[in-house]
């Protein structure tokens, strides 16, 4: 097995050597990841109306949002394996024709089980396109061009996130030709299929032709990260019994287990789930854990501020989708200005964004408490729209900073364990602040007052505007060349 190090040269060597389709095959790739952001905010809106539909718990609830990012935390990682392996244009039209047949699945059932499990699965297909992604982007382009590229693609999760939780609303709203919340998953299909009829023109590049799939560490890496995040979701709803504990302990050692094949297998020189060495890569290593922190932080505040005005507030689905309009669209703004502004200022622009963050948490609960039943107030859109703004300058260069000196024979590898982190910290962040809300609301859904659901909330959002500050501090220690050129 070559080190980093060596395929770094490699890359430097082959750096020239670019695909002259790759700005179509840019657009291609965008509207794959469109498909995937579109599903996770449009399922994040229509959430509430499901869980009544199917008259599932809140615990249910969860996992059916969270199963999903659950799928893709346990899988990314061999997604991008995969696509290193065995050429990443093949792996994308697995995942995509498997996102479009989940997608055609969730729409039929009516059973919250059987729709955990299909979001499960519809998670492991995001799984196997999301490193894709990255990785050919990372292969495709030039040094001077990832940039723009990372900034566009930033941009589109920005629109995504935007145009999913207002086109969710709107369209399980009008209710069209009765499929209520179902047009959710079958929205979906016509993307996929588009996608599928175009990924003939994705390059097929792949990393070392030489490697193997580490199977011992696949199942226990799966094991580990399915016993350490289904108790979290579904143990506070149940009083925490014992098995949540035993499960929780169980995962930590076979993730123990799983560092440890991993740091032998590099021993002996054969092919690891996970090359460590790209760990050595303080960029790498010190972004993930900003990742962690930052995404923790944003997927709650955007659960519990859907929670709170749906249940708490009672609004409609097309006012929840205004509620999150300025986020997202301050978002979109930032996002598609990042590499400009990390071109000036650098790591700066990264900090401003998680402090703004926690700022706007506060300034949230403060107007809360003013005037809790018009989240749509003047004052409150103004605090969303600045909550958004910051929330692209923290996030969107985060992509490019992480993966600015990962050399492409690893790249699959590396987009995966970005991407795995990423939803990794949605799971959690879901779970925790589920179990802050609840603990905070002390009633059920359909039981609690206003009152209740203002102090849980307040508490909530306080949480997550904390974890935004801690983001600022990782920042801190990223290194000072992450101001790209």
């Amino acid at each position: 097995m070559k080190p980093i190090s060596e395929a770094c040269t490699k890359d430097a060597e082959a750096e020239q050597q670019v695909d002259p389709r790759r700005w179509y095959t840019l657009a291609l790739l965008l509207l794959s990841t469109l498909l995937i952001s579109l599903n996770n905010y449009m399922m994040q809106v229509a959430l509430p109306l499901i869980q009544r539909s199917l008259n599932a718990s809140f615990s249910e609830a969860q996992l059916i949002f969270s199963g999903y990012s659950l799928g893709l935390a346990i899988a990314l990682i061999l997604g991008g394996k995969l696509g290193d392996m065995y050429g990443r244009k093949r792996i994308l039209f697995i995942g995509v024709l498997g996102f479009t047949l989940t997608s055609v699945i969730g729409g039929v059932t009516s059973n919250p089980t059987l729709l955990i499990i299909i979001r499960i699965f519809q998670g492991l297909s995001a799984a196997m396109i999301q490193p894709q992604v990255l990785s050919i982007i990372q292969s495709s382009f030039l040094p001077r061009e990832k940039g723009l590229v990372f900034a566009i693609y930033g941009a589109l999760i920005g629109v995504g996130f935007t145009l999913g939780l207002i086109l969710g609303g709107f369209l399980v709203d009008w209710n069209l030709w009765g499929l209520s919340w179902r047009i959710v998953f079958l929205f979906n299909v016509p993307f996929g299929l588009l996608v599928l009829l175009f990924i003939p023109i994705v390059p097929n590049s792949r990393g070392s032709a030489k490697q193997s799939i580490d199977w011992t560490g696949t199942v226990l890496l799966i094991l580990g990260l399915l016993m350490l995040l289904y108790p979290l979701s579904a143990g506070h709803q149940q009083g925490w019994p014992l098995w949540t504990w035993d499960c929780l302990i169980l995962s930590i050692l076979i993730l123990l287990a799983f560092i440890a094949v991993q740091i032998w297998k590099q021993k002996q020189k054969s092919w690891p789930l996970i090359d460590l060495s790209i760990f050595k890569i303080s960029s790498f290593s010190m972004g993930i854990v900003t990742v962690i922190v930052i995404y923790l932080s944003m997927f709650a505040f955007f659960f519990i501020l859907n929670y709170y005005v749906q249940s708490g507030l009672q609004y409609d689905l097309e006012s929840t989708s205004l509620v999150f309009l300025p986020l997202g669209s301050g978002f979109f703004v930032t996002s598609l200005l990042s590499s400009r502004m990390m071109k000036r200022w650098g790591r700066a622009v990264l900090q401003t964004g998680t402090l703004t963050m926690g700022v706007c948490n506060l300034l949230l609960i403060v107007t809360l408490y003013i005037d809790p039943k018009h989240m749509l107030s003047f004052y409150n859109v103004i605090v969303l729209l600045v909550y958004g703004l910051g929330l692209g300058m923290a996030t969107t260069p985060l992509a490019n900073m992480v993966f600015g000196e990962i050399p492409v024979s690893v790249a699959g590898t590396g987009s995966g364990l970005f991407t795995t982190f990423m939803y990794l910290a949605n799971s959690l962040g879901v779970a925790f602040i589920g179990i802050v809300f609840t603990s905070m609301l002390g009633h059920t859904l359909s039981e609690a007052s206003l009152e209740d659901y203002i102090k849980a909330f307040a508490v909530s959002v306080a949480a997550s505007g904390l974890m935004a500050w801690v983001g600022c501090i990782c920042i801190s220690f990223l290194p000072k060349s992450s101001k790209r050129k």
